[in-house]
């Protein structure tokens, strides 16, 4: 019984070879329409919304607009090559600092390109600032480890 499991899983491996696995480690699970990626899960709408709506979304799936940790997770974010216009979790108040939706302060490991006060991805990998009213599609994201509750509070006055 197994190896005929195994064999099956073997083959659905390879007719989908082409496409990104939502969930890279073998035995992973991913909530669906979210895809793990370098210790996160990633959620990309193919719905659009403005920079609050969008956040309010992530926040009902407990997760936020994507909070980018480092370069080497900007590159790696997409699942899939394609046109990209999406909402990150980085805004700031007209006049004070750039922050992550959750509350830390971004440390400028980036370029943020443009005036307006909320960022989002291009399909260059950009990130540059719009009004928070404009519509596009978000990506959400959310460890893929569980945090005790304590934590999650902590972690949003920084």
């Amino acid at each position: 019984m197994a190896l005929i499991i195994i064999a099956l899983a073997a083959a659905l491996g390879v007719e989908k070879s082409k496409q990104p696995h939502p969930c890279p480690a073998a035995a992973c699970w991913c909530p669906d329409g979210w895809f793990r990626n370098q210790g996160k899960y990633y959620y990309f709408s193919k719905a659009e919304g403005n920079w609050t709506y969008s956040q309010s979304f992530c926040s009902s799936h407990a997760a936020s607009l994507a909070v980018i940790e480092s370069l080497q997770e900007l590159g790696s974010l997409l699942p899939y090559k394609g046109k990209l216009d999406h909402w990150i979790g980085l805004r700031k108040d007209t006049g004070q600092v750039w922050k992550w939706a959750n509350g830390t302060k971004f440390d400028n490991r980036f370029e943020i390109q443009g005036e307006a006060d909320c960022a989002y991805l291009d399909e260059e990998l950009s990130v540059i600032s719009s009004s928070c009213s404009a519509s596009r599609k978000w990506i959400c994201s959310k460890s893929d480890t569980p945090m005790k509750e304590e934590e999650r509070v902590v972690g949003g006055d920084s």
